[in-house]
């Protein structure tokens, strides 16, 4: 087993290709859920091959300054994904209870999408003003997410939608919300990995501002 940087690197960006994928599909009617868990399933794989691929090149390696950071990161770039494709999951089987459809959730997924996208691609490329930009656009979310979930709950209390599709509609926006923030870690790791500079959270404290 190769233990080297570039390796575990590759190993993340294929997975990152998986958990786009994944997101991308949880909305799609024509996608299944046995096919979204048989892309979590991947994931799940990539997420204990990459911890132990970290595990053995720290204990053999031992890797020091930026060495160590990048390592460190990698574990936390690796949960976050994984937890992103269980968010994927649970947005599938809500959405699955849902027969209507409305086009702001589309809306927000696209938007949450591109933020994945942006902060693998500064993981890769090494892109710090990537990563702070997708920190801020974090903010954007958490304003759609607000706005839907009122939208939805001022729905069901005027009988204008069915309380259990109000209810699986909310959740589908609050676990995309949920997967913008994990985005949010990834590009925060970038910041830390690139500089050594910890902005963990500053975003919340200036509204998404980075100093």
């Amino acid at each position: 087993m190769d233990l080297s940087p570039k390796y575990i690197r590759d190993d993340i960006t294929k997975m990152g290709s998986l958990v786009e994928s994944i997101l991308h599909k949880c909305l799609d009617e024509k996608i299944s859920l046995d096919e979204i868990l048989t892309i979590e399933e991947q994931i799940d794989d990539f997420h204990m091959q990459i911890d132990d691929r970290v595990f053995k090149y720290i204990a053999l390696k031992k890797p020091a300054a930026k060495d160590l950071r990048e390592a460190l990161s990698i574990m936390k770039i690796n949960t976050d994904l994984e937890r992103m494709a269980d968010q994927a999951v649970v947005i599938k089987r809500y959405w699955d209870e849902c027969e209507t459809r409305h086009k702001e959730i589309n809306l927000m997924n696209n938007e949450v999408c591109l933020m994945v996208k942006n902060c693998l691609d500064c993981f890769v490329e090494h892109n710090q003003p990537l990563a702070r930009q997708t920190i801020e656009d974090d903010q954007q979310i958490n304003q759609m997410n607000r706005d839907l979930a009122k939208k939805f709950i001022d729905m069901m209390k005027h009988d204008k939608l069915d309380f259990d599709e109000g209810f699986a509609l909310v959740r589908v926006v609050k676990n995309l919300e949920r997967i913008a923030d994990l985005a949010t870690n990834i590009a925060e790791d970038v910041v830390f990995l690139e500089s050594g500079a910890d902005i963990r959270h500053r975003a919340s404290k200036t509204r998404g501002k980075i100093l």
